[in-house]
């Protein structure tokens, strides 16, 4: 994808934080936006209308199938197709472990976060597809974060989170499979700490989180600027922050010298 002028982008979860940020960038680019999100998010909408861009809510839990898939006939009815999705929408499980998580907050993020990602990807595949068939643009960012590529060291746990933003890995991978071929790109977009109203929240309400975070809070604005230029430039991996690097590459080292330890003793086995 190279230009979102003129285009049809849906984003899911775009009332506040980042989502409200993709869906002000893409605006700002020319796209004309539907924002699904269950919370009203008229706001961000007239936010867009002010800024002389086009903008709808539509109210969607990105959980339920059934409700994505209306969305999806809806922007076909509506627009005449679709050239981008932002699968963003998220939710947050709360502290602790996967062995001490209460098991209802961790499924609900797992709802959100893993089904609302497959959702969005089944649900808008016939329109992608259509929209690349006939010359168009057409893409799919996968809004993860650093947490998809591994398992962060420098943040408390929130387990059931990082499961399912590494699950946003997977989708992508599995995703740039199944479309090949088609001219529909899959990217993820993988940022690190960022400055939603919620972490403003948790920096005011302590001074550990405070000292913590935000050293390494990006501005929304930034993090969404910087998405949209690395999937405008074919990135497969979007990352916005320098820390992701460190612990990233070395979870990715580790396994392969997982693997190069079980290929020798394989081998060795032959012999």
């Amino acid at each position: 994808m190279t230009d979102l002028n003129g285009s049809v982008a849906v984003v899911t979860g775009g009332r506040v934080g980042l989502g409200r940020a993709l869906a002000l960038e893409a605006a700002r680019r020319g796209a004309t936006v539907v924002i699904a999100s269950q919370s009203d998010a008229s706001s961000t909408v007239r936010e867009i209308g002010a800024a002389g861009g086009t903008a709808e809510w539509v109210r969607t839990d990105v959980a339920e199938y059934a409700e994505v898939a209306a969305l999806a006939r809806h922007v076909e009815r509506t627009h005449g197709g679709v050239n981008l999705v932002i699968n963003n929408a998220a939710a947050e499980g709360g502290l602790g472990g996967l062995d001490m998580i209460d098991p209802a907050s961790a499924h609900r993020v797992f709802d959100v976060n893993i089904a609302g990602v497959f959702n969005g990807i089944h649900a808008f595949a016939p329109a992608l597809r259509a929209t690349a068939a006939s010359g168009g643009e057409a893409a799919i960012l996968n809004v993860g974060s650093e947490h998809s590529l591994g398992v962060p060291p420098h943040v408390m746990a929130v387990s059931a989170y990082t499961v399912s933003k590494y699950a946003t890995l997977a989708f992508t991978d599995t995703a740039r499979r199944d479309f090949a071929g088609s001219g529909v790109q899959v990217s993820l977009f993988a940022p690190g700490w960022i400055l939603t109203e919620r972490i403003i929240e948790m920096t005011e309400a302590s001074i550990e989180a405070a000292a913590a975070i935000l050293p390494l809070a990006q501005d929304p604005a930034d993090v969404a600027r910087a998405g949209i230029d690395g999937l405008l430039r074919g990135e497969y991996i979007i990352v916005t922050h320098r820390t992701t690097w460190g612990f990233a590459i070395d979870h990715a080292q580790r396994i392969i010298d997982s693997l190069e330890s079980a290929r020798a003793r394989i081998e060795s086995l032959s012999d």
